[in-house]
């Protein structure tokens, strides 16, 4: 009896270290899963701010090219 038993032992803490090994396991491929998916949002935020600055950069060029030609309109209507 005694080997049986020792065996049955055996094996329950064989398979609590492989489930406690494969729970480890997923968690490091979700933990990379999430990772991935930052970097990704990352590069998409860094895209859209500098297309952002570009727009802003632009209408700001617009607006300081109505007010130049506002103010020299002005000036030959005076």
């Amino acid at each position: 009896m005694e080997p049986a038993d020792g065996r049955v032992i055996l094996f329950v803490l064989i398979g609590l270290a492989l489930f406690a090994l494969g729970r480890r396991f997923q968690n490091m491929i979700m933990l990379r899963q999430v990772w991935k998916q930052t970097q990704r949002q990352v590069t998409v935020r860094r895209e859209t701010a500098h297309h952002a600055v570009k727009g802003l950069v632009g209408v700001t060029a617009v607006a300081a090219f109505v007010i130049w030609l506002a103010i020299n309109l002005n000036r030959i209507m005076s």
